[in-house]
């Protein structure tokens, strides 16, 4: 099992204003908790206690809640960015010696991902992302055509199952070294730009399709849709 994870909690929270601007976006509540502590729940849930938890806007806010972490049944170390480093740049602020692979999440998806199963399927890749399946509707009439520009078939308003990124991963030790020496410590880089780095490199990228609960919290719209129905990963 992983023996530590990092919490990527230094956004913003744009799209959630103005919610966000006076609470940070890890500390909005689902049911009676807070985002972050659900995360941390889960995590704990496998016995991953070691927490390294990236922290810039309104930290001190998270800080004061979240303490040391000990009344959730973890121990957070925080790293204090002094810029905005992006989806991926707080990777380069762990310390060198940390032992890989690390499980790696944003603050703000409520998941029940199996994190035994992305454990061992980071034995087999150097990063794995883990996905969701999602049906988004296309709000207008979508036409086929043949090759001589006449109708074939017309679909009214379809549902387009896409497989999306769900922002939680496993990343090796190979790859803390990608971010660390080929992008500069503390520099901004967001995960699209370390896939694209792995991908032109030797490095595999492996991809776990997650089928359980998962919400992403970036949004206004998902954020009441999950609290309106008080879910969790429980």
């Amino acid at each position: 099992m992983f023996n530590n994870a990092l919490v990527i909690a230094g956004g913003e929270g744009r799209r959630l204003r103005p919610l966000t601007s006076a609470i940070p976006k890890p500390l909005l509540p689902v049911g009676d908790k807070p985002i972050v502590q659900l995360i941390l729940e889960h995590l704990a849930s496998y016995g991953i206690t070691d927490i390294y938890m990236s922290v810039n806007y309104k930290k001190e806010l998270i800080k004061s809640f979240l303490r040391d972490g000990s009344r959730f049944g973890v121990e957070i170390t925080y790293l204090e960015e002094d810029s905005a480093t992006g989806t991926a740049g707080s990777l380069s602020l762990l310390p060198k010696t940390i032992s890989a692979p690390v499980l790696v999440t944003n603050a703000d998806i409520v998941c029940d991902v199996d994190l035994e199963t992305l454990f061992r399927e980071s034995k087999r890749y150097d990063m794995v992302l883990t996905a969701v399946r999602k049906s988004l509707p296309v709000p207008y009439g979508v036409l086929d055509l043949n090759e001589d520009g006449t109708l074939s078939s017309w679909q009214e308003k379809p549902q387009l199952s896409v497989t999306i990124n769900a922002g939680i991963y496993a990343v090796g030790s190979a790859v803390l070294k990608e971010v660390r020496y080929g992008f500069g410590k503390g520099s901004r880089v967001d995960m699209p730009d370390l896939w694209s780095s792995l991908l032109q490199g030797s490095l595999k990228v492996g991809v776990l399709l997650h089928e359980g609960k998962w919400t992403d919290v970036g949004r206004m719209e998902d954020y009441m849709s999950l609290t309106n129905t008080g879910d969790s990963q429980k």
